[in-house]
């Protein structure tokens, strides 16, 4: 009874995980080509006082760049989160197939939130990059984002352990029978 219920919710959450996984990508696509990032917002959202309006295409590749590489990272932990449930929902919750998905979200993780701290370091480097000298910034932030995605890291990372335990243990009791 219990397994029928997490298969359900696990098929559930897996099709919404992969409707995030193409929603997210387009909505980016769509606010890039709709240029829905401009100066004004650049400045907004990473917090720089002093930007030219037009920082160049140099910074804006190197903002380009960043973005999508965290846009990747977040992708990859998505899809990882897919294949978790999706081995949840077939009945596999005890393996060791279903224990690695879990440690590697918590990697992703751990690399998302890595990548936040230095792209957000780095994007305001080279958005200010065209500053008169005095003017530029280097700005290394660690906020509640951050702590979130470290803490989420760890707890996923640890419950991967746990589930890895549980499948040999799963593995040795089937031995015995």
């Amino acid at each position: 009874m219990k397994l029928d219920k997490i298969a359900r919710r696990a098929r559930i959450l897996a099709m919404a995980t992969l409707a995030l996984m193409i929603v997210i990508p387009l909505a980016a696509v769509v606010v890039l080509a709709t240029g829905g990032v401009d100066a004004d917002t650049l400045r907004a959202t990473y917090g720089i006082t002093l930007m030219p309006d037009d920082p160049g295409a140099g910074p804006t590749l190197v903002w380009l760049g960043v973005e999508v590489l965290r846009l990747a990272l977040l992708l990859w932990v998505l899809w990882c989160l897919r294949g978790w449930l999706v081995a949840c929902a077939r009945g596999q919750v005890f393996s060791g197939h279903t224990a690695r998905h879990v440690q590697r979200i918590g990697a992703g993780l751990m690399a998302l939130a890595i990548a936040h701290v230095v792209g957000n370091t780095v994007i305001i480097a080279a958005l200010t990059w065209n500053n008169p000298v005095g003017q530029r910034s280097l700005a290394i932030g660690f906020g509640s984002t951050e702590v979130l995605l470290l803490l989420a890291a760890g707890l996923m990372t640890l419950f991967g352990w746990i589930q890895s335990e549980a499948a040999r243990l799963s593995a040795e009791n089937e031995g015995f029978v």
